[in-house]
């Protein structure tokens, strides 16, 4: 029984964590929306820099293929 109680502990603090992601600066948002990835470093190839994160602290990369 105490295993259960533990485990609803667990799930409502799961729950509670989940909103902090609404509260992500506006160009982290439209990083991930344009199918970016936030990046410490500069974007190499494959990846093209497509703007900012973090308030402008991270680069924005994006993967593009490589045409022949």
């Amino acid at each position: 029984m105490r295993i259960l109680f533990f485990l609803v502990a667990v799930l409502f603090f799961l729950f509670q964590a989940a909103p902090a992601y609404s509260q992500e600066p506006d160009d982290t948002l439209a990083c991930r929306q344009n199918r970016g990835s936030c990046m410490f470093v500069a974007c190499s190839a494959p990846l093209v820099d497509i703007g900012t994160c973090r308030n402008g602290k991270l680069k924005c990369c994006k993967w593009t293929p490589v045409s022949s």
